[in-house]
């Protein structure tokens, strides 16, 4: 199979798939690369629900042990089925890795990473899980 008829399969599939909202992102829903390749699998969405903003996804490639964070700019469509950024497998590398110490949970949705000059308060007013 070439790589012209993985995209033109690809794009047939997503023209029968539905915009979507960032907040209806299902966890295991797969991420595409711009030449229609799996990169792997969302984990957690990033946002503020309160906010309606939008963060980024974390990612889980296949095979690997850390999970990745992709941006908001870096998502190009949101469907139904599957997020679609435009990056290629060989920029993964350039992404961070996902750190959930510089995040913090704010919803059942999202989290927000964490700036500069913000301090834990305490750890009794924090939503489990």
């Amino acid at each position: 199979m070439t790589m012209t008829s993985v995209v033109y399969n690809w794009r047939n599939a997503m023209a029968d798939e539905a915009p979507a909202s960032w907040r209806s992102i299902r966890y295991g829903s797969p991420v595409v690369a711009a030449d229609g390749s799996t990169l792997g699998t969302v984990v957690e969405v990033l946002g503020s629900d309160a906010e309606d903003v939008f963060h980024g996804i974390r990612l889980r490639v296949a095979g690997s042990k850390s999970d990745l964070e992709v941006l908001s700019d870096d998502v190009t469509e949101i469907t139904t089925e599957r997020v679609v950024t435009g990056l290629a497998m060989a920029d993964l590398g350039s992404l961070e890795v996902y750190d959930e110490t510089a995040s913090y949970h704010v919803s059942s949705v999202g989290r927000f990473r964490h700036h500069l000059g913000w301090k834990k308060d305490s750890g009794s007013d924090e939503e489990p899980g």
